[in-house]
């Protein structure tokens, strides 16, 4: 596993942020976070799934993806749960079950939520923090209780060799 602070320049950093967190930016109410009626909910929007880029947002991860080695890219999926009275967990999960495949969580806020993996470790919610790590781990996203959002960028995808 990967963490890296200050992943982006500052300049990309904030046009993504400011783009992802302005009242016309298009997210959908998903009833279920890891697993269909799992009891949860967030809002997504898709960048990327089935080999089509599907966001108009798309140039604003651009910059990510020059950073990460990417071979082919499986799905890229923003994730923003809103905040709860607890450190609520979602069910533990992979996202994409695909052999030597990567996941990249990409944090654009900070806060007291996180991604907590299987063997225990939690990273926690910094803006412009990266964590990369074999898909196949499981692992889950932590609500926050001190911010209004906590939102992610999840990247899967294949490296290159």
């Amino acid at each position: 596993m990967k963490v890296l602070d200050k992943f982006l320049d500052e300049e990309n950093f904030k046009k993504l942020h400011k783009i992802m967190l302005d009242q016309k930016f298009p997210w959908y109410f998903n009833d279920s976070k890891s697993e269909e009626k799992d009891n949860d909910y967030q809002f997504v929007h898709i960048f990327f799934y089935e080999e089509k880029i599907l966001s108009p947002y798309w140039n604003y991860i651009v910059p990510i993806l020059n950073h990460l080695n990417v071979e082919k890219i499986l799905r890229i999926k923003a994730n923003l749960t809103t905040k709860t009275d607890i450190n609520r967990k979602s069910e533990m999960h992979v996202d994409v079950n695909v052999p030597t495949s990567k996941t990249a969580v990409y944090y654009l806020n900070t806060n007291n939520g996180g991604t907590l993996f299987q063997n225990g470790k939690k990273i926690n919610s910094e803006a412009n923090k990266i964590i990369i790590f074999d898909s196949h781990q499981k692992h889950c996203g932590i609500h926050c209780t001190d911010k209004n959002i906590r939102l992610v960028i999840n990247f899967n995808y294949l490296e290159k060799k």
